[in-house]
């Protein structure tokens, strides 16, 4: 082994003259993963992936205020459909899904699980407010309160997971 070589901590018998333009931890080529300066190794990939999947402040704004603004747009239709009982309950499993959508729309296409969230929160916020309307109380009795609030948590769940 060359002075300038060094051995990559993942691959022991692996000489390598590269190292992580990162952290500087030595990498040998099949660690080594392109980035737009230099190589990086797999640990500092990882760590940017990670900060970069939790979004950025214009995201959550614009992600809560789509969503906030598609929970009440779908609150206001929401009591009327909860009228039409088995349509009813299909209805409100694709409203959770459109406020899932403008969610989504407003982070800008991020799918961490914090948006995942915020578009559930204003799922179940939509069926609240509907319920109060129609029924004077956010949580009526009987299964098919349950349901209700299932079917829009279960239509904005699987929006993120398509």
């Amino acid at each position: 082994m060359d002075a300038t070589e060094t051995t990559c901590p993942r691959h022991p018998d692996t000489a390598t003259r590269l190292s992580c333009t990162q952290c500087g931890t030595p990498i040998c080529p099949r660690c080594a993963i392109d980035a737009p300066v230099g190589q990086k190794c797999p640990d500092c990939v990882r760590q940017h992936r990670a900060a970069v999947a939790k979004g950025k402040p214009r995201q959550y704004r614009k992600g809560a205020a789509a969503g906030a603004a598609a929970a009440v747009l779908a609150g206001v239709v929401l009591p009327i459909v909860l009228g039409i009982s088995f349509v009813g309950l299909i209805a409100t499993g694709f409203l959770g899904y459109g406020i899932a959508h403008a969610v989504l729309w407003g982070a800008e296409g991020n799918r961490a699980e914090t948006f995942r969230n915020l578009a559930l929160g204003f799922a179940l916020v939509m069926v609240a407010g509907a319920f109060t309307v129609r029924f004077g109380t956010p949580v009526p009795g009987g299964l098919r309160g349950v349901l209700v609030y299932a079917a829009a948590a279960y239509g904005a769940y699987a929006r993120f997971n398509r």
